[in-house]
C-alpha cells in the first residue's frame, strides 16, 4: 500500500506532517532522530538580518532574491504559516506573542542580544526594551548557564541587570543535573515554591527576573505564574544551550497534534535511498533493526534540513549530495567557493546556501528546470539559496515552507 511520507522531525517536517495530516492523509514522518527543535532556542526568528522588519522583509524579499524561499512560496503564504503555528501554540497553552511587525530583543545565555519575531509568553518578560532592572538568577549546578556573566554583559549594553546564584533545596539534591532534570523539578510545585521564596529574598529593585529556560516540561505557564506571585517581579526564560526545554514543549504540541490527525511517527529510521519511475518516487527504504525497511510511496515531503542538519553533505572529494533521495544540489562548484577568508564574513559562508533547487510547486528540479520527482517535494533548510543563520530566518522559513510544501501536496491529484 502506498502512504504520504515526510522525511525528517524538525520544524519544517513538523508543520508540513501537520498540514497533510490535517488533510486527512495519514502521514508517516521518518526521521534518524530528533529534529532541530532539541537544539534551538524555542524562538521563530523570521527575519533579522537588516531594519527592516519582519513583514516588510518577506514581501520585499523577492524583487531582490528571486528563489529565496519566501520568494517562492509567497508573502501570503508564509503569513499563513506564521498563523497557523501561532494558533496551534495558543490552543495547547503554550502561547507564542510578537508578530510580523518588529522584532523582540531577548538576552542570550551569553548576555548578547538576539531579535526575534515569535517568541514563547514564558519568554516575554525578557525583551529589553520594556525597561527596569533585570536579576538574573541560576544555579551553580547548571553547566554553561552563569548568570553574572550574563548581566556583566548586559550592563555592557546599557541594561540594567545583576546576576545571583540559587541554591538547589536540600531534598532535591542529586549528582547531575541538566536543563531535562531542573525542567522536571519545577513542575514539582514544592520545589518552585522554595526557589520563588528564594528569588523573593533576592529581587531587591528588580523588576524582572530572568531563569535559564528550564521552567517546567508539563505547564510552564503555571511554573511562571506561581514564581511570579511568589517573587513579585514578573519572571522570564532565557533559552540555554541544548537540549532545549521550549523545543522539548514546540515538539511535543506538533507530535501530539499530528498524531491527533492520524499521522504517526518513526524515530530512528534514516533514509538511506529511495526508487522513481518516469517522474515519479516509488519507494524508498529507511534503516531498521538488521534490514532495511521499504516504504511505497504515494507522497513524499524532504525536510532533512541543509548542511548544518546533515541533509546535504559532502565527501573528502568535494562532491556534494542529498542524503535521502539523491536530488540534484546546487552549490559552489570549486571547494575554495565555500568558505570566505574570515570566519566572521558579514556576507557569510556559500557552503551554507547548498540545497535542492526546486520549482514553484517546491518539487525538486533537474538541471533542465524539470521536475525530478512530480510528487515530492522539498522544504526547510533543505531547499538552500540563502543562508538562513546569518539573515536570521531559520525557524521561519522552516514553519513557512514545511506548511506550504504540506499544503501544495495536500492539494495534488497524485
Amino acid at each position: 500500500m502506498r502512504t504520504t511520507l515526510v522525511i525528517g522531525a524538525g520544524l519544517s517536517g513538523l508543520m508540513g506532517a501537520l498540514a497533510l495530516a490535517e488533510a486527512g492523509l495519514q502521514p508517516l514522518v521518518l526521521a534518524k532522530g530528533q529534529g532541530a527543535t532539541h537544539w534551538t532556542a524555542g524562538t521563530v526568528d523570521v527575519w533579522g538580518a537588516d531594519e527592516r522588519t519582519p513583514r516588510r522583509a518577506i514581501h520585499e524579499i523577492g524583487a531582490t532574491h528571486p528563489q529565496h524561499p519566501y520568494a517562492l512560496i509567497g508573502a501570503r503564504a508564509v503569513e499563513e504559516a506564521i498563523a497557523r503555528f501561532c494558533a496551534l501554540t495558543e490552543a495547547a497553552r503554550y502561547p507564542y506573542v510578537g508578530g510580523l511587525e518588529r522584532n523582540v530583543l531577548l538576552p542570550t545565555a551569553a548576555g548578547a542580544l538576539r531579535p526575534v519575531a515569535l517568541l514563547p509568553v514564558t519568554m516575554a518578560a525578557g525583551d529589553v526594551r520594556l525597561g527596569g532592572e533585570m536579576l538574573i538568577a541560576g544555579f551553580r549546578e547548571l553547566r554553561d548557564f552563569y548568570p553574572l556573566f550574563i548581566a556583566a554583559n548586559l550592563v555592557a549594553q546599557g541594561v540594567a541587570a545583576r546576576g545571583v546564584y540559587l541554591t538547589i533545596p536540600a531534598a532535591f539534591r542529586r549528582r547531575e543535573y541538566t536543563t531535562v532534570i531542573l525542567a522536571r523539578m519545577f513542575d514539582d510545585p514544592a520545589f518552585r515554591a522554595e526557589i520563588g521564596r528564594q528569588l523573593r529574598a533576592q529581587r531587591g529593585s528588580a523588576t524582572r527576573i530572568g531563569l535559564p529556560a528550564i521552567l517546567g516540561l508539563r505547564d510552564p505557564l503555571g511554573v511562571v505564574a506561581d514564581l511570579q506571585h511568589a517573587s513579585g517581579a514578573q519572571v522570564f526564560e532565557i533559552p540555554t544551550l541544548p537540549p532545549s526545554v521550549p523545543g522539548m514543549r514546540l515538539f511535543t504540541i506538533l507530535r501530539d497534534a499530528i498524531e491527533h490527525s492520524g499521522g504517526r511517527f518513526q524515530i530512528g529510521s534514516e533514509v538511506l535511498r529511495g526508487h522513481g519511475e518516469e517522474r515519479r518516487l516509488i519507494a524508498v527504504w529507511s534503516e531498521a533493526a538488521a534490514r532495511h525497511q521499504e516504504h511505497r510511496v504515494e507522497r513524499l515531503l524532504l525536510a532533512t534540513g541543509g548542511i548544518a542538519g546533515g541533509g546535504i553533505r559532502a565527501d573528502h572529494m568535494g562532491i556534494i549530495r542529498e542524503t535521502a533521495l539523491d536530488l540534484p544540489v546546487r552549490a559552489p562548484a570549486n571547494r575554495a567557493d565555500w568558505f570566505s577568508p574570515r570566519f566572521l564574513d558579514p556576507a557569510g559562508h556559500a557552503i551554507y546556501t547548498a540545497g535542492v533547487p526546486v520549482d514553484p510547486c517546491l518539487r525538486p528540479i533537474d538541471m533542465h528546470g524539470e521536475p525530478v520527482y512530480t510528487n515530492v517535494a522539498v522544504a526547510g533548510a533543505t531547499l538552500g539559496a540563502t543562508d538562513t543563520v546569518r539573515e536570521r530566518s531559520r525557524s521561519g522559513v522552516s514553519i513557512a515552507t514545511g506548511w506550504a510544501a504540506g499544503r501544495i501536496l495536500a492539494g495534488n491529484a497524485l
